[in-house]
């Protein structure tokens, strides 16, 4: 054989000394019949797209007849033309890479979330234990002076706090606020609001009332002091 014949007709030639049909070589090399036919006959363009499907089906056919695989892709490239073609993956065309990238950045940014918002709600957690419960007294205000002996305490914190006034317990409703009517008794009060959490973190208000009565009342005796 001379550099002059062409692949296809190299190819026929020998596989005809060998004795073999096409169906015989199809099955051997796994490769559809016809694009063995198109191989022999030069018909390229019938050939698969991919540029790698179609050098992986000379190198094939040339192992087969013992030829060099080498010199046949070599010839190939030269009498198709595809010495400056791109090279692709026979099942992963250009139009899939895009897609792939994009699948590939979803999962990625997608798992990096659920990591983001698990560590945001451990800290969210272990804040709640670490911190004391909010607490706010809307009534009475720091330093009142009244000529009452009754006072009420308004105010609003956590809800599943446990809230006490000079340490007795009040009740908290399920928006968390609360209201209780103390006794006072003349001179300087000292009123102390503490709420607790489950944890045991708490928040205490203290406030100081002065009860000024008018003459001729009896002193009254403190009862939450």
């Amino acid at each position: 054989m001379t550099p002059a014949v062409r692949l296809g007709d190299k190819i026929r030639m020998t596989r005809e000394d060998r004795g073999l049909d096409l169906i015989s070589v199809s099955k051997l090399t796994r490769i559809p019949l016809k694009y063995l036919e198109a191989l022999e006959n030069g018909q390229y363009s019938k050939l698969p797209e991919a540029k790698a499907h179609r050098l992986a089906y000379v190198r094939e056919v040339a192992k087969i007849f013992q030829l060099s695989p080498v010199d046949c892709t070599e010839q190939f490239e030269n009498e198709f033309g595809l010495a400056d073609a791109n090279l692709s993956h026979p099942r992963r065309g250009v139009r899939l890479f895009p897609f792939a990238s994009i699948s590939i950045f979803v999962r990625n940014f997608a798992a990096f979330a659920m990591v983001i918002v698990f560590a945001g709600y451990l800290i969210w957690q272990v804040r709640g234990i670490l911190q004391p419960p909010q607490l706010a007294i809307f009534s009475p205000i720091e330093g009142l002076v009244a000529t009452s002996a009754h006072t009420v305490i308004e105010g609003e914190t956590e809800k599943e706090s446990r809230l006490t006034i000079n340490g007795a317990e009040v009740m908290v409703n399920e928006e968390g606020r609360f209201s209780a009517q103390i006794d006072l008794s003349a001179g300087v009060n000292t009123i102390q609001i503490s709420a607790t959490k489950k944890h045991g973190k708490t928040s205490t208000i203290t406030r100081h009332i002065v009860v000024k009565l008018p003459a001729g009342h009896e002193p009254l005796t403190l009862k939450n002091n």
